[in-house]
């Protein structure tokens, strides 16, 4: 590889290495001070750049917002699902519901979570396509991919359901509604141990499967 090359491909690294670092900085000052009692220039001090750095990264405050929680949404909503085994091999779907529901529990009842989502409904009205997006990469992904999996079980009959749809909305919010309420008016004192996320994610899977579970004949 020539000088030249050697020398592109590192600025083209340090270049990403200092986009990430300026992005991981101003995710935490947004969902610690929010979006108006933030500035590019305390983001620079904080990530120990030069605000004209910054800048050359992202072109405006609201661009990096922007950013900032289209991709922590995004990376959220997937680490709700790494831990999951193929569906093709589950045979005993109750486990897999708990263990579904355990692992969205897990992701988002969390401190970072729940600034996220104060943060995007406290700037609706200023962002509104923001909070689209928002909605788009997580609770819309969790409905779509509620529905694939209990179309799957449908089709090996390990469930009976009319409405798929409805049932993934059911599920979603059953498991997580009271929780996510709590956290976002009570705060991170509010938010639920393992212990206790385990025993809530067993009980409303029970409550759904007596529901939607297939009936023995």
């Amino acid at each position: 590889m020539s000088s030249f090359l050697v020398n592109k491909v590192g600025r083209m690294n340090l270049y990403d290495e200092k986009h990430q670092l300026i992005l991981k900085t101003a995710t935490q000052v947004f969902l610690r001070k929010g979006y108006l009692a933030t500035n590019m220039e305390e983001i620079a001090t904080e990530a120990s750049v030069s605000k004209q750095t910054v800048y050359k990264h992202f072109t405006s405050k609201e661009a990096l917002f922007i950013e900032i929680i289209t991709n922590l949404t995004s990376r959220k909503t997937e680490e709700s699902y790494n831990t999951l085994p193929v569906i093709d091999a589950v045979t005993d779907v109750r486990k897999f519901l708990v263990d579904y529901a355990l692992a969205e529990l897990s992701t988002l009842l969390t401190p970072e979570v729940i600034q996220l989502r104060r943060l995007v409904i406290g700037e609706a009205e200023r962002f509104p396509n923001l909070a689209a997006i928002y909605f788009k990469n997580g609770p819309q992904v969790a409905f779509e991919k509620l529905s694939e999996l209990f179309a799957h079980f449908c089709k090996r009959n390990l469930l009976q359901i009319a409405d798929i749809k409805k049932a993934a909305e059911d599920f979603n919010w059953m498991v997580l509604s009271a929780y996510l309420n709590k956290a976002m008016f009570l705060g991170e004192s509010s938010l639920p141990k393992l212990k206790e996320m385990r025993k809530h994610a067993e009980h409303s899977v029970s409550i759904f499967l007596k529901f939607y579970g297939k009936v023995e004949k």
